[in-house]
């Protein structure tokens, strides 16, 4: 990339490149089975009414692909928060740059600072499952409006 004058190493675009590398597969892991199921009777009906393929693809596909996105996008997030493998190759942790908390809990835990490291990971951990568990409710509220209505 540095070629063509972007900058990844030690920035913050590659932070944002091995988060989405690594996560990725959440996405995909939850996308795929829903993909699968998918009737194309209600793609070629919404053709055959006359809506254009952008239009089909919005109004048909997309809502019925909402939930498992949001639940990919959602572990996707949450495992993006304690990337450590990716992140201690490409950030550099530049003090208020690239410093991520993964590396400050690293840099604790070779300080021997081990209240501080333990501090910084359930602070992930919980945001972690805050991130889950707010998907999850969502998911349940609607599952219950759509009964409803």
């Amino acid at each position: 990339m540095a070629p063509l004058g972007l900058k990844v190493a030690y920035a913050p675009a590659g932070i944002a490149v091995a988060m989405a590398f690594t996560s990725l597969p959440f996405v995909v892991r939850s996308l795929k089975p829903v993909i699968e199921d998918l009737d194309p009777a209600e793609e070629e009906a919404a053709l055959s009414l006359g809506a254009g393929e952008a239009q089909t693809f919005w109004r048909v596909l997309v809502p019925a692909l909402q939930p498992a996105l949001a639940t990919g996008c959602a572990m996707a997030f949450a495992r993006a928060l304690s990337e450590y493998g990716a992140i201690i190759f490409i950030a550099g942790n530049v003090p208020l740059k690239t410093e991520v908390t993964t590396l400050l809990t690293y840099i604790r835990l070779e300080e021997f600072d081990y209240a501080g490291a333990a501090a910084l990971a359930t602070a992930l951990l919980g945001l972690s499952f805050f991130t889950l568990f707010v998907v999850n409710a969502l998911q349940l509220w609607r599952r219950r409006r759509e009964a409803r209505g």
